[in-house]
């Protein structure tokens, strides 16, 4: 064969891109999301993300720039999703009582679980340091429910503060710790697990005292 048949050859096996099958930010994200899910973030490379998204490197880093930034954008993407699943939980439940309320929490919690457990495993599965994600996620939902419990103690003739934020912390802790051992790590029956973390829940709630919270409110401010 000439030279000029085989590059007319090469030529003719090149195919024209198809624009229209170009990967979406969201496509992409959702390829990262699933690598870094099954593997863990350290583990996760370009070529891993890039052959689940049925493209290639050179477009991964066309629309994200490194690898960093594009864990990033998957970690801001499922803190975003699961904080505002939440706080339309809250908004829905506001004006129920007490308790039924504090069951629709948990219950909300472990519903986001069981639709996405890719997210959950992102956002909790890397405690081990100082900027985890699942701390981000703390600090998100913290305020909202400490204000409700600061409304709902307020009713009670007890102004708390800062403990407010304690207690919607363990509140937290106890729905996501348990969503995650049962979703990601035990594989167990989520319905199941979510009636523990209710009980537990209810628990707190109905045993933590007025006065505890007070008295940890003033031995903050001697500090």
């Amino acid at each position: 064969m000439t030279n000029s048949g085989r590059a007319e050859g090469s030529r003719s096996r090149k195919r024209p891109r198809n624009t229209r099958n170009r990967p979406t930010d969201d496509e992409l994200l959702d390829a990262a999301t699933s690598v870094i899910a099954e593997v863990g973030v350290e583990r996760a490379t370009m070529d891993m993300i890039a052959e689940r998204g049925g493209t290639s490197r050179v477009t991964l880093y066309a629309h994200f720039g490194s690898r960093d930034a594009l864990v990033d954008k998957v970690v801001e993407r499922e803190l975003d999703q699961f904080t505002q699943w939440m706080f339309a939980a809250y908004d829905d439940i506001a004006d129920m009582p007490y308790g039924q309320r504090a069951r629709r929490s948990v219950e909300a919690t472990f519903e986001y679980a069981r639709r996405n457990p890719a997210g959950l495993r992102i956002l909790l599965g890397h405690r081990q340091e100082a900027e985890d994600p699942g701390r981000r996620l703390y600090q998100t939902l913290e305020p909202r429910v400490a204000a409700r419990l600061r409304e709902n103690y307020a009713t009670r003739g007890a102004q708390i503060e800062a403990s407010a934020d304690t207690l919607a912390s363990l509140l937290i802790g106890i729905s996501l710790d348990v969503a995650y051992r049962a979703v990601i790590v035990d594989n167990a029956d989520i319905d199941v697990a979510c009636e523990i973390a209710v009980t537990a829940t209810m628990a707190v709630l109905r045993d933590v005292q007025a006065e505890q919270l007070l008295a940890l409110d003033a031995s903050l401010s001697r500090k």
